[in-house]
């Protein structure tokens, strides 16, 4: 069994779930589901993650997987990253905040922090965000810079500058709230066990 045919073959009624997850030498996940043809029989299997970048896996339950080169948990280990300034003053840089907010939310959808990538300096206090006439909007991935850009025409004029290029070559294993990203993943199916 490849994560191809896990993931092709799995969906929300087999009641799948992360039931370990073991970090050892490299990340173990150990996964069990019903059986896609016989609900009477649960299937358990063991996924070996290779060259892990980042891991937020945790046992919950999933009734989907997905391992993907393009998603947006990529971005910030496989695209150029740069930084997003403003030069012009703004009318309401809460509206700016929100803009970027919004934004973020539906290309991550509760995936990365806003925080992680807005300069918002002490968030929690004092708003400093876009004081001023000039200054650095954000930080990160150039298509999730290039996303702001967008949500902000017409309001504040920016520009994009170049950092670094990450080294890449990551993919991203994703459960329904969890994640993965990594060089490559085996599964080898441990057991079957007929359950009535």
């Amino acid at each position: 069994m490849d994560i191809e045919k896990l993931s092709k073959e799995l969906y929300e009624d087999l009641n799948g779930r992360i039931t370990a997850v073991d970090y050892a030498a490299e990340l173990v996940i150990t996964f069990q589901c019903d059986d896609w043809n016989d609900y009477d029989v649960t299937r358990k299997f063991r996924i070996t993650c290779h060259g892990v970048k980042e891991s937020e896996v945790q046992p919950s339950s999933s009734g989907s997987l997905e391992f993907t080169g393009e998603h947006q948990l990529l971005w910030n280990h496989n695209e150029p990253h740069g930084y997003l300034y403003y030069s012009s003053k703004t009318e309401n840089r809460h509206e700016i905040l929100g803009r970027l907010w919004e934004t973020h939310e539906i290309i991550f959808g509760g995936w990365r922090s806003l925080t992680d990538y807005a300069n918002t300096y002490r968030t929690g206090q004092l708003i400093e965000f876009c004081k001023g006439a000039n200054g650095q909007l954000a930080h990160g991935p150039k298509p999730l810079l290039e996303a702001y850009e967008h949500a902000l025409v017409g309001k504040i004029k920016t520009n994009y500058v170049f950092s670094y290029q990450p080294e890449g070559g990551y993919k991203a294993l994703v459960f329904d709230s969890c994640f993965v990203i990594c060089r490559s993943v085996e599964v080898e199916e441990i057991s079957s066990l007929q359950t009535a």
